[in-house]
């Protein structure tokens, strides 16, 4: 189904379900990027562990949030009577990317020697290079990073009567060229919202879930684009990289999870624990501020929580 969002931006959606690229590709859906056929060989289906979880906003709003302690429904969405979800990207490290490249060169060569894996090379960075993979945001300045794990302990202490909140799949969005998978978590009391869409799996070889702590995510395209291309050598059992005759432009893949949030809720962290989280980032294209938010350069930036 299609719908235009409060951006003003078309997206076609499917909700209750996290669909891979290629079940994607078996959709009746109008987009150019999805079914290109002349993307170079990439890695696929690259297997992230990730901890910790990124909220990102402009000057106005990470005032707001040190002014209240915490996370609020906007109050521009408050006089709307709109329903709030505060929202949360994946936040990848480096050590969980080696990681990764490292599970899925077992998947590829289950029985290496000693000697083979000496030998090879990093690989997996030079593909993990699209927006999910960047410190800078088109969001805003300031980025506040929590492990999943605590944001979970505090909105299930604070919303939930000291319950763990309930995890569920909520849909799959795609964009021009971006996909979104979409995490919904809400208290036990808001069952009956959000009932018709299934529990998010510990475990199975879905897109996502949520287990010991941190989401696993299969990532389908790691880039926007695409002038590398990945090199199998089964017989030395070991990977490389080599040039791609041209750039190529394609789908990206992320995911994001959304707190439920009601108009008089904040979910309040203690202020010394928000100066710890906080950093300051580059605003990239596109940027996505609303007005009366705009860019600010990282000294601006930085004086700004100087002043905080």
């Amino acid at each position: 189904m299609k719908r235009r969002n409060n951006r003003n931006v078309t997206e076609t959606y499917f909700e209750g379900e996290h669909l891979s690229l290629a079940d994607l590709k078996k959709e009746s859906v109008e987009n150019g990027y999805l079914f290109k056929h002349n993307i170079p060989a990439y890695p696929k289906s690259v297997k992230f562990h990730v901890d910790k979880v990124s909220h990102v906003t402009g000057e106005c709003g990470v005032r707001g949030i040190f002014t209240d302690s915490g996370f609020r429904q906007p109050p521009e969405l408050v006089d709307n009577d709109e329903n709030y979800f505060l929202w949360w990207d994946l936040s990848v490290t480096s050590d969980e990317i080696s990681s990764a490249e490292e599970d899925f060169l077992m998947s590829l060569f289950p029985r290496r020697s000693a000697a083979q894996i000496r030998n090879q090379s990093p690989f997996l960075k030079q593909f993990t290079s699209s927006k999910a993979f960047q410190k800078d945001s088109s969001y805003g300045n300031f980025r506040f990073t929590f492990s999943l794990k605590e944001l979970l302990w505090h909105y299930g202490d604070q919303f939930c009567g000291g319950h763990s909140p309930v995890l569920r799949v909520y849909e799959t969005a795609l964009y021009r060229r971006e996909i979104v998978y979409k995490i919904v978590v809400h208290p036990r009391d808001k069952n009956h919202l959000y009932e018709s869409y299934p529990r998010l799996p510990d475990q199975g070889d879905g897109v996502c879930g949520y287990h010991d702590g941190a989401m696993w995510w299969r990532c389908q395209a790691p880039s926007e684009t695409y002038k590398l291309k990945l090199d199998v050598n089964r017989f030395d059992k070991n990977v490389s990289v080599s040039f791609h005759y041209k750039e190529e432009y394609y789908v990206w893949d992320h995911v994001c999870v959304a707190f439920h949030m009601e108009p008089n809720w904040v979910l309040h962290v203690n202020q010394d624990r928000l100066l710890k989280k906080v950093t300051v980032c580059e605003v990239i294209p596109p940027c996505l501020l609303r007005p009366p938010e705009t860019p600010l350069s990282l000294n601006e930036a930085r004086h700004v929580l100087a002043s905080i």
